[in-house]
């Protein structure tokens, strides 16, 4: 059973809202509180140089289980971009009778300036194969603003980042869904794999990349975050230099939900983005509004960050210590850069995520022209729902082909409707 379900009699959920909760990214300075303590941080289990624990991939998400003081056991995103964990909805910190040692307001991209957190310190974490992080500490969302469970249709309800990364070198290997977390003193770099260096500023890497568009080439320094679902954002602190990288064929959309809100922009396309010796044309590229990001991009680096649907083309290997990172070509290195060819946002909402809801649709979009609402419920699509396949795998067929026809069984005001529409590439 899992943990929401066993204390939902007792405990009330909050309010559902809508959010698309893929771009994870939080500046906080909150400092370790080990001062006194002997031991702080995750160790390996004695005699051990590896530990393998399989993840859920959601969105391009990497998720994992954490069992925190041995009582509760949450998926945890893995994010590169956050540096002290974070516990999305407070309930769950009543429930382990958390104490808070100070109350912050951190920023957040999106629309408001800051939110509100709890610190909690001397919290224990359990990861899969015997790791154990002692006196650690974590961030309690004081209102569960990213509503993440919601977004990714599972109960997902942490984050965390720098703890795991600032200890072990970090294997993903995104083909067999596996996380490989190797003892630092021990870990030898594997041959077949290209070497791409890393800077770990305010606790997260950054490398160089070459990006072209029209006609023009120029190296950046972004940020690699494994917390985001894109493939790459650009952030321009400047109308002009938006219009240096931005063509005419673009999309004005919703690129996702922040702990500070909405965050509003365009969607495009780089002629070119390269690694070392990896190239990808026709990279889909997020750019946020300016003023809505820039103020809450990750301390050191003005320029944005690449994401879990470039970085899931590798089997990727981080190692913060000696400022390295690996690549090894996936299966999916050859993929095409995709996007949404419904119009239609969902979210798996209800008691227990078992409701497809259209929680947005895009004007003059294939379901938009096919009558679909806003509100509407989605009984089945193309034989789909949420109890034969998982949020991300629908969302993820709205995306694959061109020209795909969808049929769609819709509830509004409980009568079923049926609509029919063709996916069609908006951008």
């Amino acid at each position: 059973m899992s943990a929401i379900e066993s204390m939902r009699s007792f405990y009330m959920r909050y309010p559902t809202i809508s959010l698309i909760a893929f771009i994870l990214l939080l500046n906080t300075c909150i400092c370790a509180t080990a001062s006194g303590q002997r031991e702080f941080g995750f160790t390996m289990p004695e005699g051990s140089k590896k530990v393998e624990i399989e993840f859920e991939e959601y969105n391009n998400l990497i998720v994992i289980p954490i069992t925190i003081n041995r009582f509760l056991t949450l998926k945890f995103i893995l994010d590169t971009g956050v540096e002290t964990a974070i516990l999305t909805e407070k309930l769950f910190a009543d429930i382990l009778d958390a104490q808070y040692i100070r109350e912050l307001k951190i920023a957040g991209p999106g629309i408001e300036d800051s939110v509100e957190v709890y610190v909690a310190n001397r919290m224990t974490f359990y990861l899969p194969g015997g790791l154990i992080g002692k006196n650690m500490n974590l961030l309690v969302l004081k209102e569960d603003y990213l509503k993440l469970s919601e977004n990714m249709g599972d109960e997902i309800y942490g984050i965390i980042g720098y703890d795991v990364f600032s200890r072990f070198v970090v294997e993903i290997k995104y083909d067999s869904k596996k996380l490989i977390l190797h003892d630092p003193n021990s870990y030898k770099p594997k041959r077949r794999f290209t070497s791409v260096p890393i800077t770990i500023i305010n606790s997260k890497p950054y490398l160089s990349t070459s990006i072209s568009q029209k006609e023009q080439t120029n190296r950046l320094d972004i940020m690699v975050d494994t917390g985001a679902s894109h493939a790459a954002l650009l952030d321009f602190s400047s109308s002009a230099s938006a219009e240096k990288y931005l063509p005419s064929n673009r999309i004005v959309t919703r690129l996702g939900t922040g702990i500070g809100g909405e965050i509003s922009g365009y969607l495009s396309r780089l002629d070119n983005l390269s690694i070392a010796q990896f190239s990808f044309d026709s990279v889909l590229f997020s750019a946020p509004f300016e003023g809505l990001y820039n103020k809450s991009i990750k301390r050191g680096s003005q320029y944005g960050t690449i994401g879990g649907e470039l970085l899931r083309r590798f089997n990727v290997i981080i190692d913060y210590r000696n400022g390295m990172m690996y690549l090894e070509k996936s299966n999916s290195f050859d993929d095409a850069f995709e996007h949404d060819m419904s119009g239609l946002t969902l979210n798996a909402t209800g008691e227990n995520l078992d409701t497809l809801e259209v929680v947005k649709i895009k004007e003059a979009s294939p379901a938009s022209e096919a009558g679909i609402l806003e509100g509407d419920i989605i009984v089945r699509i193309n034989q789909r729902n949420l109890s034969n396949s998982s949020l991300s795998e629908i969302t993820g067929m709205l995306r694959r082909r061109e020209g795909m026809k969808i049929r769609c069984r819709v509830l509004r005001n409980g009568v079923i409707v049926k609509k029919v529409f063709l996916l069609k590439r908006m951008i």
